[in-house]
């Protein structure tokens, strides 16, 4: 016989979240002691969330069979509570009979003394989670380990339940890139709003013409669709348009801006839940979301705010996107999102439409995962053109990029599907072979020579073109990336010359070595003689016109070769860890330069660049603090510029060194944003206060449409998330104008000045025309 007992209170509200508890014990007595005192003082004081229903049983067996049907029901079995001496089976084998059916069920066994040490096994084996001593001594002790058992449960509930969300909400902004009709698109945000929010009547409202029409909604009656036609800044949706925010409200009368006034035809829905959002775009609104009413007319919370907003962002970027393709009649086919459209041009060189270097890279480095444990060889050919440079001196950059385009077609066809072909600037190219061995290698340099020797024609020219290749395979001429395109570049330049066509790395032509080497002790001495030195280029703040800042570029005065830029001596320092010293070298500098600034009554922020290394250095932030302290300066007059692929490298470690940096007042702002592999979703997270767009976006605006559609895609973005906008590589006013209409905040480039030394940037601050003199306040 069994005996279900089940707790029902007519005055009770039972949540959704209602949790069953299963107690099983054949001693009868026992079992009405459970039914009299724990259904009632659990359910005491419960989280107001859930809410707990007992079923009791004198039989195991029986039990069981519940359990199936509960499962199978999907209802949700919080606990399971067994007694161990039972005639038809024991405890522990009943409770490990539970765990295969409900593996996420508490599992709590009650003994006597004499079964404790069972009772300690079954807990090492994972049968079961804990187990209390029986007779039950102290009916309070006995209360309070089962709630936290409990609790243990709702937490691991409440994980998988986030964990769900940011799945699902990460899964609708893939599948919404994806959707290239409009109409399918406004359909899928509307039927995913419902089923995430759990409600029943929702409309998706757009601007058209001045007036707000429903495009897509769920549960509304067809005549209230086609009869929807808002005016801005009228009735509740209205407003909700124009202030370009989300409310939450137990009912319309509860709305602020409706100052208590309440339509005459919404007074049917006065007391129902309600929750809006803007659709907005930047600062352009876009439309709404209207959900008037919830599942079982529970009220919304703010954790639906939470998921509205987040859905309405996502949304916002895409229906954006969509409006603009209507507007402008152009199919971006090659990107079916704007963040696709990034992406691919952050990996695709723009000439050629070939992979670039980072794609490139990228192919290397998952070549080198995927074979790490067998070694599996592949070949790298970089490739250059002979004499190009006649080429463009005699008929010009525009026929240059002419023949460039026509090798880059000539080679795709005549290369395997599965080999990498990429352009990585100039006249150099690159061909990636998975698999290859030497001889295969080998191989696909004659063919590319041999495919070549056919001639070109240029404006009714005939032009002959040749190759000098180098190689280098994986593992035996390196095992990391940056090495393999070294050394096949020395490779190639042993085969220019020579003038044998191609030539397989071999070390001992390898000058590139020795120079490295003394190029590492160069730079530690420049580090520790103060041979660096730095230049600062201005940024200027597009609605004033007027300086705002100042970033750090270093450059380093070498005693042989000169004056060097950056790019000849960063990826040395990072790949030998003269990238600490060095960046503190130069925050000394700047926080110094900073300083001086201020003793003449110039107050303005300068931004310094950091590397990976920085950010998997647990110790950088104390360091940051006591320069700022050795120099007076405040944080906030500190900016530091972080790349998203230096986050990439371990994101947690990165991401607890920004925060730390960030609590501490300084500003952070993500560098050549666009350029990187990281999500949206996560650089949200990332405690940022701006973007840099990178230039080579921004350069190529005055004749390239789709990068003037990147940009403002970016810009849009970079204001959804709250954070302030930077353009480099402004060069002309043109686009320094064009940056100015699409919201951008702050400009820099040549256009406003190179960077200065530190002896003419005060005369620059103050006479330029940019400078403070013009400030308008």
């Amino acid at each position: 016989m069994s005996s279900v007992e089940e707790l029902e209170d007519d005055t009770l509200q039972m949540d959704p979240a209602e949790h069953l508890i299963i107690c099983v014990d054949d001693d009868q007595n026992f079992l009405k002691s459970l039914e009299f005192f724990l259904p009632e003082k659990i359910n005491q004081e419960t989280d107001g969330q859930t809410w707990y229903r007992f079923l009791f049983f004198d039989n195991p067996h029986l039990a069981l069979d519940a359990l199936k049907e509960l499962i199978a029901s999907q209802e949700t079995v919080a606990m399971v509570i067994s007694d161990q001496k039972m005639p038809s089976m024991k405890g522990t084998e009943f409770l490990a009979e539970v765990k295969k059916i409900s593996q996420h069920s508490i599992r709590v066994l009650l003994t006597g003394y004499a079964g404790v040490e069972s009772a300690v096994v079954a807990i090492n084996e994972n049968l079961l989670d804990k187990y209390l001593t029986k007779p039950i001594e102290d009916e309070h002790d006995f209360i309070i380990s089962i709630k936290h058992l409990l609790q243990k449960f709702r937490m691991q509930g409440t994980i998988a339940y986030q964990a769900k969300i940011i799945h699902e909400l990460y899964q609708f902004s893939n599948i919404l890139n994806g959707i290239e009709d409009c109409q399918k698109m406004l359909d899928y945000i509307v039927s995913f709003t419902g089923r995430m929010l759990k409600c029943q009547r929702i409309s998706l409202m757009l601007d058209d013409g001045g007036l707000l029409r429903i495009k897509a909604s769920m549960g509304v009656p067809a005549e209230v669709v086609n009869a929807t036609s808002i005016p801005i800044g009228e009735r509740i949706s209205g407003t909700v348009f124009r202030s370009k925010k989300a409310i939450l409200a137990k009912s319309l009368d509860q709305v602020p801006y409706l100052d208590g006034r309440v339509e005459v035809n919404a007074q049917s829905f006065i007391s129902i839940p309600i929750l809006l959002a803007s659709l907005t775009s930047g600062d352009q609104p876009l439309g709404v979301i209207n959900i008037t009413q919830k599942e079982d007319n529970l009220p919304f919370t703010e954790d639906d705010l939470d998921i509205l907003t987040y859905i309405t962002n996502t949304a916002s970027i895409a229906i954006h996107n969509q409006i603009n393709r209507l507007k402008l009649q152009q199919a971006y086919v090659e990107t079916k999102t704007q963040a696709a459209a990034l992406e691919y041009q952050a990996r695709h060189d723009a000439l050629t439409g070939l992979p670039n270097r980072n794609m490139l890279k990228e192919c290397l480095r998952e070549a080198i995962l995927a074979g790490e444990s067998e070694k599996k060889p592949f070949g790298l050919l970089i490739m250059d053109l002979n004499r190009f440079k006649e080429v463009n001196d005699t008929l010009g950059h525009n026929s240059g990029d002419v023949l460039l385009q026509q090798i880059g077609q000539r080679l795709r066809q005549a290369l395997p599907e599965e080999d990498v072909l990429a352009r990585l600037g100039g006249d150099e190219f690159a061909v990636f072979l998975p698999g290859a061995d030497i001889e295969a290698a080998i191989g696909v340099a004659h063919l590319i020579i041999q495919t070549l020797r056919q001639p070109f024609t240029i404006e009714g020219l005939t032009l002959e073109i040749s190759t000098s290749l180098g190689l280098s395979l994986y593992p035996d001429h390196g095992q990391e990336v940056n090495l393999l395109i070294q050394r096949a570049d020395v490779a190639m330049y042993q085969a220019k010359n020579t003038g044998s066509g191609y030539s397989v790395y071999d070390p001992a032509y390898d000058q590139y070595n020795h120079r490295r080497l003394a190029m590492i002790g160069g730079l530690r001495r420049a580090i520790e003689d103060n041979q660096l030195v730095l230049y600062y280029q201005p940024k200027i703040d597009l609605k004033t016109g007027c300086i705002c800042g100042l970033e750090a570029l270093v450059r380093w005065q070498h005693p042989e070769y000169g004056f060097m830029p950056p790019d000849q001596f960063i990826q040395l320092a990072e790949q030998t860890d003269l990238i600490r010293p060095l960046t503190l070298w130069v925050l000394n500098e700047a926080l110094k330069q900073s300083s001086q600034l201020l003793s003449q009554g110039i107050e303005i922020s300068i931004a310094v660049n950091l590397s990976t290394r920085n950010l998997q250095d647990e110790n950088f932030p104390d360091q940051v603090r006591e320069l700022l302290e050795k120099w007076g300066i405040s944080p906030n007059l500190l900016e530091l510029e972080i790349t998203e692929s230096s986050i990439m490298a371990n994101p947690e470690l990165a991401m607890c060194v920004l925060k730390r940096l960030s609590n501490m007042g300084i500003h952070l702002a993500i560098d050549d944003f666009g350029t990187g592999q990281s999500s949206l979703a996560y650089v949200k997270r990332l405690p940022v206060h701006e973007i840099k767009i990178d230039k080579s976006f921004v350069m190529s605006m005055g004749s390239n449409n789709s990068d003037v559609m990147i940009v403002n895609t970016a810009v849009d973005l970079g204001h959804n998330l709250g954070l302030s906008v930077v353009a480099e590589g402004v060069e002309n006013k043109e686009t320094y104008d064009r940056l100015a209409i699409l919201g951008c905040n702050v400009a820099q480039g040549y256009f406003i000045s190179r960077p200065l030394p530190a002896t003419q940037l005060v005369s620059w601050i103050h006479e330029s025309k940019w400078g403070l003199k013009n400030r308008r306040e």
